[in-house]
Protein backbone atom coordinates (compact mmCIF):
# COMPACT_ATOMS: atom_id res chain seq x y z
CA UNK A 1 0.00 0.00 0.00
CA UNK A 2 2.78 2.36 0.93
CA UNK A 3 4.75 1.65 -2.26
CA UNK A 4 1.59 2.18 -4.32
CA UNK A 5 1.19 5.65 -2.77
CA UNK A 6 4.81 6.44 -3.65
CA UNK A 7 4.26 5.34 -7.23
CA UNK A 8 1.06 7.36 -7.52
CA UNK A 9 2.84 10.41 -6.05
CA UNK A 10 5.67 10.02 -8.53
CA UNK A 11 3.23 9.73 -11.44
CA UNK A 12 1.36 12.84 -10.33
CA UNK A 13 4.66 14.75 -10.19
CA UNK A 14 5.54 13.63 -13.72
CA UNK A 15 2.10 14.61 -14.99
CA UNK A 16 2.29 18.03 -13.30
CA UNK A 17 5.73 18.68 -14.77
CA UNK A 18 4.51 17.69 -18.23
CA UNK A 19 1.53 20.04 -17.94
CA UNK A 20 3.74 22.94 -16.86
CA UNK A 21 6.10 22.25 -19.73
CA UNK A 22 3.23 22.14 -22.21
CA UNK A 23 1.82 25.41 -20.89
CA UNK A 24 5.15 27.31 -20.92
CA UNK A 25 5.76 29.12 -24.23
CA UNK A 26 8.75 27.96 -26.18
CA UNK A 27 11.66 30.45 -25.97
CA UNK A 28 11.71 32.74 -29.02
CA UNK A 29 14.91 32.72 -31.07
CA UNK A 30 16.89 35.94 -30.85
CA UNK A 31 16.93 37.90 -34.13
CA UNK A 32 20.19 37.74 -36.04
CA UNK A 33 21.90 40.44 -38.04
CA UNK A 34 20.96 38.54 -41.18
CA UNK A 35 17.27 38.27 -40.31
CA UNK A 36 17.07 41.92 -39.24
CA UNK A 37 18.85 43.07 -42.39
CA UNK A 38 16.41 41.06 -44.49
CA UNK A 39 13.46 42.49 -42.55
CA UNK A 40 14.80 46.01 -43.07
CA UNK A 41 15.27 45.50 -46.80
CA UNK A 42 11.77 44.08 -47.18
CA UNK A 43 10.23 46.91 -45.16
CA UNK A 44 12.03 49.52 -47.27
CA UNK A 45 10.85 47.80 -50.44
CA UNK A 46 7.29 47.76 -49.11
CA UNK A 47 7.57 51.41 -48.02
CA UNK A 48 6.81 50.24 -44.50
CA UNK A 49 8.80 52.98 -42.81
CA UNK A 50 7.85 52.11 -39.18
CA UNK A 51 8.87 48.52 -39.86
CA UNK A 52 12.16 49.65 -41.39
CA UNK A 53 12.88 51.93 -38.44
CA UNK A 54 12.14 49.13 -35.97
CA UNK A 55 14.44 46.69 -37.77
CA UNK A 56 17.22 49.27 -38.10
CA UNK A 57 16.95 50.24 -34.44
CA UNK A 58 17.41 46.58 -33.47
CA UNK A 59 20.46 46.43 -35.73
CA UNK A 60 21.87 49.49 -33.94
CA UNK A 61 21.11 47.91 -30.56
CA UNK A 62 23.01 44.77 -31.53
CA UNK A 63 25.88 46.60 -33.20
CA UNK A 64 26.09 50.43 -33.20
CA UNK A 65 28.10 50.56 -36.42
CA UNK A 66 28.22 53.37 -38.97
CA UNK A 67 26.29 51.25 -41.47
CA UNK A 68 23.53 50.40 -38.99
CA UNK A 69 23.14 54.06 -38.04
CA UNK A 70 23.01 54.88 -41.76
CA UNK A 71 20.19 52.42 -42.32
CA UNK A 72 18.25 53.88 -39.41
CA UNK A 73 18.77 57.43 -40.68
CA UNK A 74 17.60 56.50 -44.17
CA UNK A 75 14.42 54.94 -42.78
CA UNK A 76 13.75 57.97 -40.57
CA UNK A 77 14.16 60.28 -43.56
CA UNK A 78 11.73 58.21 -45.62
CA UNK A 79 9.30 58.46 -42.71
CA UNK A 80 9.66 62.28 -42.98
CA UNK A 81 11.37 62.54 -39.60
CA UNK A 82 14.28 64.38 -41.16
CA UNK A 83 15.54 66.12 -38.03
CA UNK A 84 15.90 62.74 -36.33
CA UNK A 85 17.50 61.39 -39.49
CA UNK A 86 20.16 64.12 -39.46
CA UNK A 87 21.03 63.39 -35.84
CA UNK A 88 21.27 59.66 -36.60
CA UNK A 89 23.40 60.22 -39.70
CA UNK A 90 25.78 62.44 -37.72
CA UNK A 91 26.15 59.50 -35.31
CA UNK A 92 26.88 57.36 -38.35
CA UNK A 93 29.67 59.73 -39.36
CA UNK A 94 31.09 59.67 -35.83
CA UNK A 95 31.04 55.88 -35.84
CA UNK A 96 32.68 55.85 -39.28
CA UNK A 97 35.61 57.84 -37.92
CA UNK A 98 36.27 55.12 -35.34
CA UNK A 99 36.01 52.47 -38.07
CA UNK A 100 38.39 54.19 -40.48
CA UNK A 101 41.10 51.79 -41.70
CA UNK A 102 44.62 52.44 -40.50
CA UNK A 103 47.00 54.27 -42.81
CA UNK A 104 48.12 52.02 -45.62
CA UNK A 105 45.16 49.66 -45.29
CA UNK A 106 42.52 49.30 -48.06
CA UNK A 107 39.84 51.93 -47.56
CA UNK A 108 37.68 51.77 -50.71
CA UNK A 109 34.80 49.97 -49.00
CA UNK A 110 34.96 52.39 -46.07
CA UNK A 111 34.87 55.41 -48.39
CA UNK A 112 31.88 54.01 -50.25
CA UNK A 113 30.06 53.50 -46.96
CA UNK A 114 30.78 57.06 -45.82
CA UNK A 115 29.71 58.28 -49.26
CA UNK A 116 26.32 56.65 -48.70
CA UNK A 117 26.00 58.37 -45.32
CA UNK A 118 26.58 61.76 -46.95
CA UNK A 119 24.13 60.85 -49.72
CA UNK A 120 21.44 60.04 -47.14
CA UNK A 121 22.29 63.22 -45.25
CA UNK A 122 21.94 65.26 -48.43
CA UNK A 123 18.50 63.74 -49.04
CA UNK A 124 17.36 64.64 -45.52
CA UNK A 125 18.70 68.18 -45.84
CA UNK A 126 16.99 68.61 -49.19
CA UNK A 127 13.64 67.60 -47.68
CA UNK A 128 14.18 70.31 -45.08
CA UNK A 129 14.77 72.82 -47.92
CA UNK A 130 18.38 73.31 -46.84
CA UNK A 131 19.54 73.23 -50.45
CA UNK A 132 23.06 74.62 -49.96
CA UNK A 133 23.78 72.16 -47.16
CA UNK A 134 22.34 69.34 -49.28
CA UNK A 135 24.63 70.21 -52.18
CA UNK A 136 27.61 70.26 -49.82
CA UNK A 137 26.68 66.79 -48.55
CA UNK A 138 26.24 65.49 -52.11
CA UNK A 139 29.66 66.88 -53.03
CA UNK A 140 31.21 65.06 -50.08
CA UNK A 141 29.43 61.90 -51.23
CA UNK A 142 30.65 62.27 -54.81
CA UNK A 143 34.25 62.85 -53.69
CA UNK A 144 34.28 59.59 -51.73
CA UNK A 145 32.23 57.29 -53.97
CA UNK A 146 33.71 54.74 -56.30
CA UNK A 147 30.67 55.40 -58.50
CA UNK A 148 29.60 59.05 -57.99
CA UNK A 149 26.70 58.93 -60.49
CA UNK A 150 23.88 59.37 -57.96
CA UNK A 151 25.24 62.26 -55.85
CA UNK A 152 26.53 64.01 -58.97
CA UNK A 153 23.11 63.88 -60.59
CA UNK A 154 21.48 65.04 -57.36
CA UNK A 155 23.62 68.19 -57.45
CA UNK A 156 22.58 68.78 -61.05
CA UNK A 157 18.92 68.27 -60.18
CA UNK A 158 18.96 70.60 -57.17
CA UNK A 159 20.49 73.46 -59.17
CA UNK A 160 18.01 72.82 -61.98
CA UNK A 161 15.00 72.72 -59.66
CA UNK A 162 15.88 76.02 -57.99
CA UNK A 163 16.53 77.71 -61.33
CA UNK A 164 20.27 78.22 -60.81
CA UNK A 165 21.19 77.61 -64.44
CA UNK A 166 24.68 79.04 -64.02
CA UNK A 167 25.65 76.23 -61.66
CA UNK A 168 23.26 73.65 -63.10
CA UNK A 169 24.94 73.47 -66.51
CA UNK A 170 28.45 72.45 -65.34
CA UNK A 171 26.90 70.19 -62.69
CA UNK A 172 24.81 68.38 -65.30
CA UNK A 173 27.80 68.00 -67.61
CA UNK A 174 29.56 66.25 -64.75
CA UNK A 175 26.44 64.15 -64.14
CA UNK A 176 26.29 62.68 -67.65
CA UNK A 177 30.00 61.84 -67.46
CA UNK A 178 29.59 60.16 -64.08
CA UNK A 179 26.34 58.41 -65.06
CA UNK A 180 26.13 58.11 -68.86
CA UNK A 181 23.14 55.74 -68.64
CA UNK A 182 21.07 58.12 -66.51
CA UNK A 183 18.40 59.33 -68.93
CA UNK A 184 17.24 62.08 -66.58
CA UNK A 185 20.71 63.61 -66.48
CA UNK A 186 20.70 63.86 -70.28
CA UNK A 187 17.21 65.38 -70.21
CA UNK A 188 18.17 68.09 -67.74
CA UNK A 189 21.34 68.90 -69.68
CA UNK A 190 19.48 69.06 -72.98
CA UNK A 191 16.74 71.22 -71.48
CA UNK A 192 19.22 73.70 -70.05
CA UNK A 193 21.00 74.03 -73.39
CA UNK A 194 17.74 74.30 -75.32
CA UNK A 195 16.61 77.31 -73.28
CA UNK A 196 19.61 79.29 -74.53
CA UNK A 197 19.03 78.41 -78.19
CA UNK A 198 18.59 81.24 -80.71
CA UNK A 199 15.78 81.29 -83.29
CA UNK A 200 16.45 81.34 -87.04
CA UNK A 201 14.46 83.08 -89.78
CA UNK A 202 12.08 80.12 -90.07
CA UNK A 203 11.31 80.23 -86.35
CA UNK A 204 13.33 77.11 -85.62
CA UNK A 205 15.57 76.84 -82.56
CA UNK A 206 19.25 76.69 -83.44
CA UNK A 207 20.59 74.22 -80.89
CA UNK A 208 24.18 73.23 -80.33
CA UNK A 209 25.51 69.75 -81.17
CA UNK A 210 25.82 69.17 -77.42
CA UNK A 211 22.14 69.98 -76.93
CA UNK A 212 21.05 67.68 -79.75
CA UNK A 213 23.25 64.89 -78.44
CA UNK A 214 21.75 65.22 -74.95
CA UNK A 215 18.15 65.17 -76.20
CA UNK A 216 18.75 62.26 -78.56
CA UNK A 217 20.58 60.37 -75.83
CA UNK A 218 17.55 60.70 -73.58
CA UNK A 219 15.31 59.14 -76.23
CA UNK A 220 17.87 56.39 -76.77
CA UNK A 221 17.82 55.52 -73.06
CA UNK A 222 14.15 56.23 -72.30
CA UNK A 223 12.10 56.10 -75.50
CA UNK A 224 8.90 55.80 -73.47
CA UNK A 225 10.13 57.84 -70.53
CA UNK A 226 8.12 60.59 -68.82
CA UNK A 227 10.01 63.31 -70.70
CA UNK A 228 9.95 61.67 -74.12
CA UNK A 229 7.16 63.87 -75.49
CA UNK A 230 8.94 67.04 -74.34
CA UNK A 231 12.21 65.92 -75.88
CA UNK A 232 10.56 65.04 -79.19
CA UNK A 233 8.89 68.47 -79.19
CA UNK A 234 12.21 70.22 -78.61
CA UNK A 235 13.84 68.27 -81.41
CA UNK A 236 10.89 69.00 -83.72
CA UNK A 237 11.26 72.74 -83.02
CA UNK A 238 14.98 72.62 -83.76
CA UNK A 239 16.66 73.44 -87.04
CA UNK A 240 18.46 70.54 -88.65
Amino acid sequence: MYSRQLIQGSLLSVVATALLTAQSPAPQPQPTLESLSAAYAQAMQDRDWPGAIAAAQKLVDIGPTAEHFRLLGAAQSNAKDNQAALATLDRALDAAETEKPAAGQPDTAWKDMVSKIYLNKGNALLKLHRNSDAIEAYNRSADLATDPAVPTFNICAVFYDVGDTQNALPACRKAVIAGPTNANAWFVLGSLLFVDAKTDAQGKSVITPECRQALEKYLELAQDGPHAADVESMLHMSAK
